[in-house]
């Protein structure tokens, strides 16, 4: 006999489990989930003051994850912050250059050295967000990476500043632990903690 109940329980303290679970590499090399995140602090407070902008990728419930902590960024820590979510720009991407191109064609235009990337995937294999990824270290940006599923994916495998992996096979539990650590990000970052 089915217990929704026990079941939604049982599934809410395996995604608690995932914060400890987590993994970080900077510069391709392991490190701990605090030093990450205080590194990516540090990146986020680099771009007051210095004409830097943050760009947020992501698709389906990342994308909408990214336009809400990339407007907490603008509105909590007075960081330059952009999306590509916007309808008419994904369209006219999509029709004109194919999808795989909807976010690295409008990097390559408005980026610049020494901005910062967050690209969020839960399975990091999404064409698209890897070929903007690629883009963003060839024009010589700080790559904040959030992945899921196999840590072989093609994301987390870059030479990324930053690459956070969360080993689950389940988009929910992704989702949602990649927005609870960005979340504890910019609330630390808001209160001038961690990188200023």
């Amino acid at each position: 006999m089915s217990h929704p109940g026990k079941e939604a329980l049982s599934w809410l303290r395996s995604l608690a489990k995932l914060f400890d679970e987590s993994t970080c590499r900077f510069q391709g090399d392991p490190v701990s989930l605090e030093h990450g995140l205080k590194t990516l602090l540090q990146i986020w407070s680099r771009q007051i003051g210095h004409d830097r902008s943050v760009f947020w990728i992501g698709n389906g419930g990342s994308a909408a994850l990214v336009s809400h902590l990339s407007q907490d960024l603008i509105n909590k820590c007075g960081v330059r912050s952009l999306t590509f979510n916007d309808p008419s720009l994904i369209t006219c991407m999509t029709n004109d250059y194919g999808y795989e191109q909807v976010f690295k064609r409008p990097l390559l235009a408005l980026a610049r050295e020494q901005d910062v990337l967050m690209a969020v995937s839960s399975s990091g294999m999404s064409p698209n967000i890897v070929d903007a990824a690629r883009a963003a270290l060839d024009i010589g940006m700080d790559l904040v990476t959030f992945s899921a599923f196999s840590a072989d994916n093609h994301l987390h495998k870059l030479q990324s500043t930053l690459s956070f992996h969360t080993p689950t096979e389940i988009y929910g539990h992704a989702e949602l632990t990649h927005e609870a650590l960005i979340h504890a990000a910019v609330d630390i970052f808001s209160r001038g903690e961690g990188g200023r």
